[in-house]
């Protein structure tokens, strides 16, 4: 079906012409959650060049997408990607070691304080429902489980964390 759609009006880039023009560093849109995660990082001043960043989704909406961004030879890119996900062993051996951890897994706080480090940017694109005591039964959560790290933090290392719901 996506091939049906004209790659000049695929915003998303999901069409496989868009998908190997992204790859291959000309994109003729950047996927927007993934060029959100560009613009968190730009906003916060944080440079992925030289970086380990771990992702945290395999799938085209925004892991493999984010992934080829960042990795692109160009201002906002340079960085060294690993691709995660919700059956990866022992995820947190990789989140750990990681400068930049981005999540969008669809996994309510699938990555907790004790997978991340001190001095590590969170970005946690994932919306998951799960029920609450609450007037509409549910509350929206991300990935990460944000409260505990941010207990951890110290104020001579900086906890940066940006939720996107």
């Amino acid at each position: 079906m996506i091939r049906r759609v004209d790659p000049a009006k695929d915003v998303d880039g999901f069409h496989p012409e868009n998908v190997g023009r992204l790859v291959s560093g000309d994109a003729r849109f950047k996927p927007c959650t993934p060029h959100g995660v560009e613009k968190i990082l730009e906003a916060e001043d944080i440079d992925p060049a030289g970086s380990d960043v771990v992702v945290v989704e395999r799938w085209e909406i925004v892991g493999k997408p984010l992934a080829n961004l960042l990795l692109q030879r160009d201002d906002g890119g340079n960085a060294t990607i690993t691709i995660c996900h919700s059956r990866t062993d022992d995820l947190g051996a990789h989140t750990r070691h990681a400068d930049i951890v981005v999540t969008a897994a669809g996994v309510p706080e699938l990555v907790d304080s004790s997978m991340l480090s001190e001095g590590t940017t969170v970005i946690d694109v994932g919306v998951n429902r799960v029920e609450a005591d609450t007037e509409k039964g549910y509350e929206l959560v991300g990935d990460v489980e944000f409260e505990t790290h941010r207990r951890r933090r110290t104020p001579s290392r900086p906890f940066r964390a940006a939720s996107v719901r």
